[in-house]
């Protein structure tokens, strides 16, 4: 089956897809290359995506505004004719549906309404799948408009669908991470989701204890995906004086005042605690974003070490293969990770495709972790 993904990034959704390759063809991708674009004037800042899925996938991608791409124009372009597509991946960004930005509120951002032209490359590639993964709030949310367009068109395409939201770590996901998942199918027959939850659920433990030491600004010469930033002493300190494990500014009000942010003075400690914070060994790591190249953004600091996580661990978490490689700078490689579907749940959605087109399960190739393979005994066969 041929897959084409829009909105590639640098291969999430594509990655999971390729550990079936027996099943799937990737012959193009599409992305702009520039993160939060859309934004009134805003074009962006530079993602470097497209270097990091051609590495990893193998196709380069076009790099154009899907806003105004026209879909006949890329199909030409690919050479493919109307339906034979397998796979269409179409993963509109994210950050106007999100309820955690305020503004989401009141204005309805022009990206959103990129879910609904998805509709227009389906009228016109007439894919066998479409698959699509966003924050929970596009089925929940105040502009859930959008989702119904598009759903309206799958219908008048004839496509059935399954649309539902999912806490991936109850799929092996060693993260917190409640995203909206859509399948549709052309052929109007039932449409599988994930259907194989883990029994217990993955930790920071399970997946980065077995990677070695660093010091903040290091680079681990076996491996240079396992790289962190340096920071500056006053940072340092403030990481050493926050408790092991799960600790946070909050536990330092007292005992280290002058180490306080001024815009957490006068705050309560349990205000917005997971900023300089430390993620817990034998927990699930919290959502992991695009903001994550800074330990004042969210809880990204190492539970033990004095440091940010590194691009390999925050990847690891993120269900990247332990191989994957990103390009660009290493605040470019944070983003693309804290915006890139987990390719170990995107296995899954591939594993839910492959027994609806071929009705039998197929073996998922993924990436070991210390205790063995990560899905062993966990995709068990319908």
């Amino acid at each position: 089956m041929d897959v084409i993904d829009l909105f590639s990034g640098p291969g999430g959704m594509s990655s999971g897809f390729a550990q079936l390759p027996e099943h799937f063809n990737h012959i193009a991708a599409v992305d702009i290359e520039a993160g939060k674009p859309g934004l009134k004037t805003s074009k962006g800042t530079e993602t470097y995506c497209n270097s990091t899925y051609e590495r990893n996938i193998g196709v380069v991608p076009y790099k154009a505004d899907l806003s105004k791409l026209d879909p006949a124009e890329l199909r030409y372009n690919v050479g493919i004719a109307q339906g034979d597509l397998g796979v269409l991946i179409s993963c509109a960004p994210c950050t106007g549906f999100s309820q955690k930005m305020a503004r989401n509120l009141v204005e309805d951002d022009p990206r959103n309404h990129l879910v609904e032209r998805t509709g227009l490359f389906v009228d016109e590639f007439m894919p066998a799948f479409l698959v699509m993964e966003n924050v929970k709030e596009l089925l929940s949310g105040k502009h859930r408009h959008h989702f119904d367009g598009l759903r309206r068109k799958l219908c008048e395409l004839g496509y059935s669908l399954h649309a539902e939201v999912y806490n991936l770590a109850n799929y092996g996901l060693p993260q917190k991470r409640n995203r909206a998942i859509l399948i549709a199918r052309r052929d109007g027959l039932p449409v599988n989701g994930l259907t194989h939850p883990v029994a217990l659920p993955r930790t920071v433990r399970d997946a980065i204890a077995h990677l070695p030491p660093l010091v903040a600004g290091q680079t681990d010469p076996d491996d240079p995906m396992h790289a962190c930033p340096s920071h500056t002493s006053v940072t340092l300190e403030r990481m050493k004086a926050i408790p092991q494990n799960g600790g946070s500014w909050g536990d330092i009000v007292q005992t280290h005042p002058h180490l306080l942010i001024p815009s957490m003075i006068g705050k309560r400690a349990g205000s917005y605690p997971d900023v300089y914070g430390r993620m817990w060994w034998d927990r699930p790591a919290p959502t992991i974003t695009r903001e994550c190249a800074s330990p004042g953004n969210g809880r990204y600091t190492h539970p033990e070490q004095d440091r940010m996580l590194s691009v390999r661990e925050m990847a690891l978490l993120q269900g990247f293969p332990a191989d994957y490689y990103f390009e660009g700078t290493l605040t470019q490689k944070y983003n693309q990770i804290g915006d890139a579907v987990p390719p170990l749940i995107s296995a899954q959605i591939a594993q839910a495709v492959v027994e609806m087109q071929f009705g039998s399960p197929s073996k998922i190739h993924c990436q070991d972790f210390p205790d063995g393979p990560l899905f062993a005994g966990r995709i068990a066969a319908k």
